[in-house]
C-alpha cells in the first residue's frame, strides 16, 4: 500500500527555483549533435546526482561519447528507469534566435534555449524529483535508476543503445522523459532510411536526346513517391509517412546526368516489421513507371530500419503516470503517440521493458529557433515524477 504521506512530503520537497537552475545550467553546457559531445552537460548532471548522495557513473561508448549512469534507493524492491537524453541539434544561425540560444533566458515564464524541451529541460525536472525525494528523508523501498544517455539525435547508438548491450537496461518499468505535452506517450514510430537511385546514360548537354535523364527519371518517381504508402493506420501515431529528404544528382550543367540519388525517410508505424513488405512497394511503383518510360532505371536500397514500439495502456507504469498527471494538473492526460523515434524502442523492443514517454514541452518547437518551454511545466513534470517515484517503487 502506498504512503500517500510520503508521496506528498516527496512533492511538497520539490523546489521550482532548482528545476529552473538545473535546466538553465544544462542549456548552458552545450552539447550540439552533430558537432560536440555530450561532456559538458554530463558534468552538470552527475555534480547534481553527487549532491544528493549518488554514485553517478559516466558510461562512455567506442567513440567516446559520455551517458551518466545512477542510482537511487534501496537494492531490493521495484526498480524503474528514467531515461533522458543530454544531446541537443544544432542551435542553427545565432541571428534567427531573440536570445542566445544557450543562455538559457527566461520570457513570459518561459525558458527559451537549445534544449529547453527536447530535453535538457525534462531531465532537470527529473533531478530536481530525484532532490525531492533527497530533500524530503523519505527513503524508497525500492531502485530509481537514472539514465542520462548521450546521442538520442542520432539514433542512439552511443547513447542508450550501449547502455542495453552493456547490462544496463534491466528495470521493471521505465519513463522516457521525451517532450509529450504531459500526455502519456504509449507508441513511437520506428523508421526506414532509403537510398533510391536513378541511373540513366550521359550526353552532351547541347543533345540531351541522345542521353537518358536520371533527374528526370527520379523526378518521375518524387511525384508519385505518396503511393510507396500502405493503408494503415494506427490508432495513436496515424498512418506511416514518406518524405523525400536529400538529393543529388548531375555533374556539370552541360552534361546530360547519368545518376541521381534521393534519401527518402519512410517512418513506420507499430506492425510494419519487415524490410522486404516495406520495399515492395518502392519497386512496384518503378515498374508502373517503367511501363509508361522504359528509359527509366530505378532501385533502391534499404540504409537504416529502426522498429517502432509500442506497449500496452494496461501497464502498472502507464496508470501511475495517468494518475500523477491528473493529480498535479487536474486534468487526466490522454494516451498518446510519439511521431518521432526515442529511445525508448531500446526498453520496449530490446529490454522488454514496459515503458511510456512523459515529459514537459512540445514537439511543435524542438529543433526550432527559440526553442522553448514554460517554466510551470517543468515544475509540474518534476512533481508529476516525483509522484510516480514513490508510488511505484513504494518507501
Amino acid at each position: 500500500m502506498v504512503d500517500e504521506a510520503a508521496v506528498n512530503a516527496v512533492v511538497e520537497a520539490v523546489d521550482d527555483d532548482e528545476v529552473l537552475r538545473i535546466a538553465r545550467a544544462l542549456i548552458a553546457a552545450p552539447s550540439e549533435n552533430p558537432g560536440g559531445t555530450e561532456d559538458e552537460p554530463a558534468g552538470v548532471a552527475a555534480d547534481v546526482l553527487a549532491s544528493l548522495g549518488a554514485t553517478p557513473q559516466i558510461v562512455r561508448s567506442e567513440a567516446g561519447r559520455p551517458s551518466v549512469v545512477a542510482t537511487i534507493g534501496s537494492d531490493e524492491g521495484s526498480s524503474l528507469a528514467w531515461n533522458g537524453h543530454l544531446d541537443v541539434v544544432p542551435a542553427g544561425d545565432p541571428a534567427t534566435w531573440t536570445r542566445p540560444p544557450f543562455e538559457g533566458a527566461v520570457e513570459g515564464g518561459r525558458l527559451i534555449g537549445r534544449g529547453a524541451a527536447d530535453m535538457k529541460g525534462p531531465v532537470a525536472a527529473a533531478l530536481a524529483a530525484v532532490a525531492g525525494v533527497h530533500r524530503s528523508g523519505v527513503a524508497l523501498a525500492g531502485t530509481l535508476a537514472m539514465h542520462l544517455a548521450a546521442d538520442e539525435e542520432l539514433a542512439g547508438i552511443h547513447g542508450t543503445k550501449v547502455l542495453w548491450e552493456r547490462g544496463f537496461l534491466h528495470q521493471d518499468a521505465c519513463i522516457v522523459g521525451e517532450p509529450s505535452e504531459l500526455q502519456v506517450g504509449l507508441a513511437e514510430r520506428g523508421g526506414a532510411w532509403i537510398t533510391a537511385t536513378a541511373c540513366g546514360r550521359a550526353a552532351h548537354g547541347s543533345t540531351p536526346h541522345l542521353g537518358v535523364n536520371a533527374i528526370t527519371s527520379m523526378a518521375r518517381f518524387l511525384l508519385r513517391i505518396e503511393e510507396v504508402l500502405p493503408d494503415r493506420h494506427h490508432a495513436l501515431v496515424g498512418r506511416p509517412t514518406v518524405n523525400a529528404a536529400l538529393i543529388t544528382g548531375g555533374s556539370a550543367p552541360n552534361v546530360v546526368p547519368d545518376r541521381c540519388e534521393v534519401d527518402v525517410d519512410r517512418r513506420l508505424i507499430p506492425g510494419e516489421t519487415s524490410p522486404h513488405e516495406v520495399l515492395a512497394p518502392f519497386e512496384h511503383l518503378a515498374t508502373e513507371i517503367r511501363a509508361e518510360h522504359p528509359e527509366v532505371d530505378l532501385s533502391f536500397a534499404l540504409r537504416e530500419w529502426t522498429d517502432a514500439a509500442e506497449v500496452s495502456s494496461e501497464t502498472e507504469i502507464a496508470a501511475l503516470c495517468r494518475t500523477a498527471v491528473a493529480d498535479e494538473t487536474g486534468t487526466p492526460p490522454a494516451d498518446v503517440g510519439f511521431t518521432g523515434i526515442t529511445d525508448a524502442r531500446f526498453y520496449i523492443n530490446q529490454a522488454k521493458i514496459p515503458t511510456v514517454i512523459l515529459g514537459p514541452g512540445s514537439l511543435s518547437v524542438a529543433h526550432t529557433a527559440n526553442e522553448s518551454v514554460e517554466v510551470a511545466e517543468l515544475v509540474a513534470a518534476a512533481r508529476i515524477y516525483a509522484r510516480v517515484f514513490v508510488r511505484f517503487l513504494g518507501t
